[in-house]
């Protein structure tokens, strides 16, 4: 049961966790666990270390597979592409890359439509000297397992950080220095929706039955048609929104203490679950939410931001400052039921398995 008081709209109640729930992978604390469907760690698989790489998924060997870096100066330094295996509970490398290499930000599983094995799709930066100086380079990046190297693309200009891919499509949604941009999967862009729009980018989704839309996040939710190259305000707040699987709403945040549900036949949002009675909200701990394959189950984490006191020396202004606590719950719900059940803690990334 939870430890915070979470408020829920109406119909939904909390349960006990459901034992036919699917295991869960959490990046929790710098380390790689698999959660039980009670939200207990099974497996610890290590430090992951600190860059920031989601988790990608192959349903059909279950393995899961994310960037791996030294944590600390002593246990020296590397950088590699890891599986774990989820049924063994282990990992083991896959990909030794430079020391000037690194993934972060955005890795998928892409499963083959013919007899072809899948591969890793993802983004990758790259140290390289000039002159006096180091410059760093982003590209996109394929890779089968067991090839030797990495296949790799260079980027349109000014693309610096993903925000979405949508398998059907073959399109990525890019934040960029002019806009939010629509690029092909080999780095080409096709469309650019011009900053002074106010998308933001702060996080994207594509339609998942591969219509040419795309919702983007920010100082609210927008909605990108990806032929017209118009877009309209869907909310006055929202960051992170994830496409629901059945195309009809976005799930998105709207702090770090909520969890809402647009849906599209009615024009409207409703927030679901949170915590109530937050003076103090922001998105620092926000991030998107992660549904099951089937649409059934939904994992995130909920943070409560509390004022705990007023420092008793100074700043360098010579002002106190005020002192925040943060308390994290992490929360499953089952979307068919309209249940929930959550236990105390965070994750960064979150996977279903």
């Amino acid at each position: 049961m939870s430890n915070l008081q979470i408020d829920t709209a109406d119909g939904w109640r909390e349960t006990v966790p459901d034992l036919n729930a699917p295991a869960l992978l959490a990046e929790q604390e710098g380390r790689l666990r698999l959660l039980g469907n009670d939200l207990r760690a099974k497996y610890d698989y290590g430090a992951v270390g600190s860059v920031d790489c989601p988790i990608a998924f192959d349903p059909v060997r279950r393995l899961a597979f994310r960037y791996v870096c030294a944590s600390g100066f002593p246990r020296g330094d590397f950088s590699q592409l890891r599986a774990f295996s989820v049924d063994r509970g282990e990992s083991y490398l896959l990909k030794e890359l430079p020391l000037s290499q690194w993934a972060l930000w955005f890795i998928e599983w892409v499963e083959s439509t013919g007899r072809e094995p899948g591969q890793l799709f993802g983004f990758i930066a790259i140290d390289r000297p000039f002159e006096d100086q180091i410059v760093i380079e982003h590209r996109l990046f394929s890779y089968k397992l067991g090839e030797e190297q990495l296949r790799m693309w260079p980027l349109c200009r000014d693309a610096y950080k993903p925000l979405a891919f949508s398998r059907e499509r073959g399109e990525l949604i890019f934040a960029g220095a002019d806009g939010i941009y629509l690029l092909s999967s080999r780095g080409e862009r096709r469309l650019t929706l011009p900053a002074d729009i106010g998308a933001g980018g702060q996080g994207a989704a594509f339609d998942p039955s591969g219509s040419p839309r795309g919702v983007i996040g920010g100082d609210g939710l927008y909605l990108w048609n990806l032929e017209t190259n118009l877009c309209r305000r869907l909310t006055r707040n929202g960051r992170h929104p994830v496409w629901s699987p059945d195309g009809k709403g976005v799930w998105y945040r709207a702090s770090s203490a909520d969890l809402y549900y647009y849906d599209f036949a009615a024009d409207e949002a409703q927030k679901i679950i949170g915590l109530p009675q937050q003076r103090h909200p922001e998105f620092w701990h926000a991030r998107p939410v992660c549904l099951s394959s089937d649409g059934r189950y939904l994992a995130t984490a909920l943070t409560e931001k509390v004022l705990r006191g007023v420092s008793q020396k100074g700043s360098a202004t010579g002002n106190r400052e005020r002192v925040y606590v943060h308390n994290h719950q992490l929360c499953v719900l089952d979307l068919e039921r309209k249940t929930y059940w959550s236990r105390e803690g965070y994750a960064n990334h979150l996977c279903w398995a």
